[in-house]
Formats: C-alpha cells, sequence, structure tokens
C-alpha cells in the first residue's frame, strides 16, 4: 500500500485553489482517505479565505517605472468571488484572477509607451544621434497578474508589474549595421503665411515619411507612401489645384511635402523619374522651378535609390520649416545645382524655369540633367472657397 498526498497552491490565471491529490493502490482506504482529505482541505480553505480577505482590506501598491500605482482595497473587492467547498458545502472566498487581469488590461494603455526611433544628424561628416533612441515597454499581463495573486495569497502589500521591452527600430547601431554612414543631404521648404488647416495637412503628410526606408535599386513612389488623402487619415480640407480651379479637398497642402521631398532627392544626387511642376507659381514654393506636384491617381513624384544602400528618410517641422534628410551609404558622388533660372517672365504671373543638375561620381564621371518648369498665370485658375470659412 502507498498514500501520496499533495497541497497545492495555485495561483495564478485560475482561482486561487487549495487541492487536495491523493493515491492509493487499495479501494478499502478511499473512503477513510476521503475524510481526512475532507478536513485538511477545509483547514486550509479557511485559512486561505480569511488571508486573503485580509490582504484586500488594505491598499496594495503595484511598482513600476516612477511613482508606485496605489490599488485601494475598495477596487480590490471586485477581485473577490464566493464558492462552495467540495464535501461540506461551506462558502469560501477566492481571488479571481480574470478580475485581476481586467484591471491590468484597463490601466495597460497609460503604462505601455511606443519605441522611439533616433533622430539623426551630421556633424563634421559623422552620423551623430541629436536625438536619442528610446525603448518602449508592454505590460504583460498574465505575468503581472501572477505577481499580484501571489503578493495577496502572501499578504503582502506591494507587487511588481512585469513589462516586455520593445526595442525601436532605428538607432545609431542599427544605421551602422545597414551601412548608412552618411547625410546624403536635407531638403528644405518653408510654409509661411499657410492657414492653420494646410499647416496641420503638412504635420500629417511629413509623418508618413518619416523613418521610410528606401533599399538599394528601389524606385520610390511618393503617392505609394503617402496612402489614403481623406478625413479619416487625418487631414482637413484646404486649397488645391484641380483643373482650372483652385478649391478645398482634404489633403491640400500635401504639394509642400512632395515639394521637399524632390529638393532632398535632387540634392542626394539621385535619379528622378517623374516629375511634374505646379500649374502656376505657388509662394509656397519658392524659388520657382524647384517644386513637385502630386495628386494621388494623376500624378506622382518618383526617384530612384542608385546608392550602394538603404537609405532613410527622416522628416521634421522647425517653425514654418519642413525638412527631409536622406541618410545613406555615401559613395563618393557630389551634386551642384545651377537656378533655377527664369527663362521668361511676360508680366502676367505665368513663369519659364529651368534647373540644372550635375552630378560628380567618385570615378569622375559627370552626368548632367536638366527641369524644365512651365507655369501658367494665376488668373486663369477661379478660386472657390468654403462660404462658411
Amino acid at each position: 500500500m502507498r498514500r501520496v498526498l499533495f497541497i497545492i497552491l495555485a495561483g495564478c490565471m485560475g482561482a486561487v485553489l487549495i487541492t487536495a491529490i491523493v493515491a492509493s493502490r487499495q479501494v478499502y482506504y478511499e473512503e477513510l482517505l476521503e475524510t481526512t482529505l475532507s478536513a485538511i482541505s477545509e483547514k486550509h480553505a479557511s485559512q486561505t479565505s480569511q488571508m486573503i480577505q485580509e490582504a484586500v482590506a488594505r491598499p496594495l501598491a503595484l511598482y513600476s517605472v516612477g511613482e508606485p500605482i496605489v490599488v485601494p482595497s475598495t477596487s480590490m473587492q471586485v477581485w473577490l468571488e464566493t464558492y462552495y467547498r467540495p464535501f461540506t458545502g461551506r462558502q469560501e472566498v477566492r481571488l479571481n484572477s480574470d478580475a485581476v487581469a481586467s484591471y491590468l488590461t484597463e490601466l495597460a494603455p497609460h503604462l505601455n509607451t511606443e519605441p522611439k526611433n533616433a533622430q539623426f544628424s551630421a556633424e563634421n561628416g559623422v552620423l551623430i544621434e541629436s536625438v536619442p533612441a528610446q525603448n518602449g515597454q508592454t505590460l504583460d499581463i498574465p505575468a503581472s497578474t501572477h505577481e499580484i495573486l501571489r503578493a495577496l495569497v502572501h499578504d503582502q502589500s506591494t507587487a511588481p508589474l512585469v513589462f516586455s521591452q520593445r526595442e525601436a527600430e532605428y538607432s545609431l547601431g542599427h544605421l551602422s549595421s545597414l551601412g548608412i554612414n552618411a547625410l546624403l543631404a536635407r531638403g528644405t521648404s518653408n510654409f509661411t503665411g499657410s492657414p492653420a488647416s494646410r499647416k496641420h495637412n503638412i504635420r500629417v503628410g511629413s509623418a508618413k515619411f518619416n523613418n521610410i526606408l528606401v533599399q538599394p535599386g528601389e524606385e520610390f513612389s511618393f503617392v505609394d507612401h503617402l496612402g489614403t488623402v481623406d478625413e479619416t487619415t487625418g487631414y482637413l480640407p484646404e486649397l488645391v489645384i484641380k483643373g482650372d480651379k483652385v478649391i478645398p479637398e482634404y489633403g491640400g497642402g500635401l504639394c509642400q511635402v512632395s515639394t521637399t521631398t524632390f529638393r532632398a532627392a535632387i540634392l542626394s544626387g539621385l535619379p528622378i523619374t517623374e516629375r511634374r511642376p505646379h500649374s502656376f507659381p505657388v509662394q509656397y514654393y519658392n524659388p520657382q522651378g524647384f517644386d513637385s506636384t502630386i495628386y494621388p491617381g494623376v500624378v506622382d513624384l518618383k526617384f530612384v535609390n542608385d546608392t550602394p544602400g538603404p537609405i532613410l528618410i527622416q522628416t521634421s517641422i522647425e517653425g514654418n520649416k519642413l525638412n527631409f534628410d536622406f541618410f545613406g551609404a555615401s559613395d563618393g558622388r557630389t551634386t551642384a545645382i545651377k537656378g533655377p533660372v527664369i527663362l521668361e517672365a511676360p508680366g502676367d504671373g505665368s513663369l519659364k524655369t529651368n534647373l540644372v543638375r550635375t552630378i560628380t561620381y567618385a570615378s569622375g564621371e559627370t552626368k548632367k540633367d536638366s527641369f524644365y518648369s512651365a507655369y501658367k498665370s494665376p488668373s486663369l485658375f477661379e478660386t472657390i472657397r468654403n462660404p462658411l470659412e
């Protein structure tokens, strides 16, 4: 004959229970053991029940980064549930882990943080993190539930919260591993004088291009990366050139973003495969002849990454100045631009301009390309605004 007795305290993703397990090879002893175990289980259950009720009668401090979070006893009362003991039918109290997990689920959004990529710049030709990368954290609800239950069962007034770490995607070390070692160029534009809704659209639109990685040999499409432009993606109505009219549409002002992208691509010495100037000169894109209009489904801005490594695009706004920084693998090429030169200016506001770019490669080979722009007179375009504005 052999008898084995286990007393188990289960305290994580199930209710805190005291369970008795008996193994015997002889049926003769079953009734005797059942009676004995019933008494033992009832005693431990009563003790545990009393201890749990005492534990939730005082505040519980949850520790994470920063100040502890104090859970008042009134909030912990919902973590208790009653149940009836086997054999005796006696009512006891136990902790409900689902209720604890539910509390943590509501708490999590206030504690979780998103990782933040580093912002980069160049000093004396060397890349640095002008804004260091920061890891994010996510509350581990099952593990934190376990810690809370364990603290209460052991009559403790504090419990740690458990987090999983989320690394930032881009840090200086990550860029180095990608072979990115230089600021290829910065494109800038100024949107001083823009209405509030236009400034809003510029902020929303430029954010979509922050930390985009363009692989070597890839043709970059501005419209593809921009995505849907409407109220659901955060844009406001503002003026756009459409046909022979200037009308309010969602996303008005996004050409400020495409123009700045174009300038960075030009200065980086990248091949431009699609670009169209605006229909008439727009003050926000001075100097005229250095702009690029876009309209999803109609016209795009495209360039090719012909450098030996990936290009990281980072965007920033300083006051009314929009910046696009292209970081990549330096292959020794240099870029010089002439213009934009005004070829014709009849006096009605129309213009014809030309921008000439000269790229000199490390081998000594040079390449020239020109970007011609013909702008109509603004007087040919009727401006229609919302009468409620």
